[in-house]
């Protein structure tokens, strides 16, 4: 970088003294000088701008190479889990509210939104944007402005409004949101502390459902739930641990 700037600089000077012994040949060295002196100045990058790439790259990936299973802490698997066959053949069907269907949406490769410079690079680090490309299926809980903003930014769907459909406070304080992506929901079933849903892949498409926890006969409230994303036949395309 510093031998462009050294060729910018010889190039700078050569072609502002060229310009000035042909235009203006009765002007002082001084005065050459100073200008010469303010281009290589503005063509030089600044102390602040090399904080910022810093802060940028930051944002962007781990400080040392690493190995990375997962970006954050994931819970673990429920103690007690049977097949998603047996959950089908076996469970109930759990009652959910849609809040959100766009059979034509494409999920999309990249968003402005996960850029290092949008919003001080706040969903822009790299195993977190590949955690997220790797599933089809999302949970989150439907309490929290905050907590449901970082969740659709990081979905790439904070251009589609998902509503709450006149859900009170109350109501919305037992309830998980799903986000299932490419497949059309058909069924809902459950048993212990699995959630089986069962689908037809598709190409495109996007939908959002909620799930009360109250309406699910758990093996144990203290203990996670997962969401487990299948074809008809029962055979899992993704899952997610709530």
């Amino acid at each position: 970088m510093r031998f462009i700037y050294i060729v910018l600089i010889i190039a700078t000077v050569t072609n502002t003294q060229t310009s000035f012994c042909y235009g203006v040949g009765e002007e002082s060295k001084g005065t050459v000088a100073k200008k010469v002196h303010a281009i290589v100045a503005e063509a030089q990058p600044s102390q602040t701008q090399d904080k910022e790439l810093l802060k940028r790259l930051e944002k962007l990936e781990p400080l040392t190479p690493t190995n990375i299973q997962t970006p954050f802490f994931q819970s673990p698997f429920p103690s007690m889990m049977q097949s998603t066959k047996e959950v089908i053949r076996t469970g109930f069907q759990l009652p959910f509210r849609q809040i959100l269907n766009e059979p034509q949406w494409q999920r999309p490769l990249y968003m402005e939104q996960w850029h290092s410079t949008y919003s001080g690079g706040r969903w822009s680090y790299i195993p977190v944007r590949l955690f997220y490309a790797q599933h089809r299926i999302f949970t989150t809980s439907a309490v929290g402005l905050s907590n449901m903003y970082d969740f659709l930014h990081n979905l790439g769907l904070s251009d589609l409004n998902v509503e709450q459909k006149g859900a009170t406070q109350e109501e919305r304080v037992n309830e998980v949101v799903v986000v299932v992506m490419q497949a059309k929901i058909e069924r809902v079933m459950t048993k212990g502390n699995q959630v089986v849903i069962t689908a037809i892949p598709q190409r495109t498409g996007v939908q959002a459902i909620t799930v009360n926890r109250l309406n699910m006969k758990l093996n144990s409230v203290y203990e996670s739930i997962i969401f487990q994303l299948v074809t008809l036949d029962g055979d899992e395309i993704d899952y997610s641990i709530y």
